[in-house]
């Protein structure tokens, strides 16, 4: 086998998420063939390799990972890496694995579920909840709010984080899951690696962008109609990222302060809820 193998290595590579700022690449050092991943996105991505990889007249010194994360904003994140074992004999990389990209890190497994978020409007309002946990609208097996209210009503941040994602073109709605892809929302990743998302806001409603940094209680969006809704409301959900859940998400639950904001408690259906802090 040739050694100019290894250069055949642009693999066909398949994206769960179409990540132009992800690329994986090989370097030769000597008698070293490493594996580097550069990620230029502003939060931390994992990768999924659908096996192991062929090779030959090379050795793995270290265990190829299927999963791995990489970190946000990092560069020559080295992946894997290989030794010539016969320096007479050709050698060469048959075949990578393609891998998947899922935003996050997917192998969270300890993150504050103690946390108590803020309700997500200003202070000295009240809405009620018109689908929580569980729901049989659109909430069936996960955890996910839905507060009743006025289109253009001011939403906050119920937790403090970075803004990763901002969809706010969109200006369609109707009561089926045909209009799912038309919802638009804010995006957020807290400090634990859990996100949120706010749903359903107005067209051109966001008020902040990505890359921002946002404290707890400040305006990010106006409510909105737009999405699989049947009226004006504000969906919010609280998730860790996985790669076999559904919709790539497995749902917390989150103890919200109410009231005088003295206690905390997990919302249920049907209740009013008032912000008086």
């Amino acid at each position: 086998m040739k050694k100019n193998l290894i250069f055949l290595l642009i693999i066909q590579f398949t994206f769960l998420f179409s990540q132009k700022n992800i690329k994986m690449y090989p370097e030769r050092k000597g008698d070293t063939l490493i594996y580097y991943v550069d990620n230029q996105e502003i939060y931390p991505v994992s990768l999924v390799f659908s096996g192991q990889p062929e090779i030959e007249n090379l050795k793995k010194p270290e265990l190829f990972k299927t999963t791995q994360v990489i970190p946000a904003k990092s560069v020559k994140q080295k992946v894997t890496y290989f030794v010539v074992n016969d320096k007479k004999k050709g050698w060469g990389i048959k075949k990578m694995p393609s891998y998947l990209i899922y935003v996050g890190d997917i192998i969270i497994k300890n993150y504050d579920n103690n946390y108590e978020y803020e309700l997500p409007f200003q202070k000295g309002k009240s809405f009620n909840i018109y689908q929580g946990y569980n729901g049989t609208f659109s909430h069936q097996n996960e955890y996910s709010l839905d507060f009743t209210m006025p289109e253009g009503t001011e939403i906050v941040a119920a937790r403090e984080g970075l803004i990763i994602d901002v969809l706010q073109s969109n200006n369609k709605n109707c009561p089926t899951k045909d209009c799912a892809p038309f919802g638009n929302y804010v995006t957020i990743l807290h400090s634990d690696g859990t996100l949120a998302q706010y749903f359903h806001l107005k067209q051109n409603g966001a008020k902040v962008t990505i890359g921002d940094n946002v404290t707890k209680g400040q305006l990010i969006a106006l409510s909105g109609n737009t999405g699989w809704s049947n009226g004006p409301h504000l969906h919010f959900v609280a998730y860790i990222p996985s790669a076999t859940a559904e919709k790539y998400r497995i749902t917390i639950k989150t103890l919200f302060k109410t009231g005088n904001g003295s206690t905390s408690e997990y919302l249920s259906e049907k209740k009013t809820y008032s912000k008086d802090y």
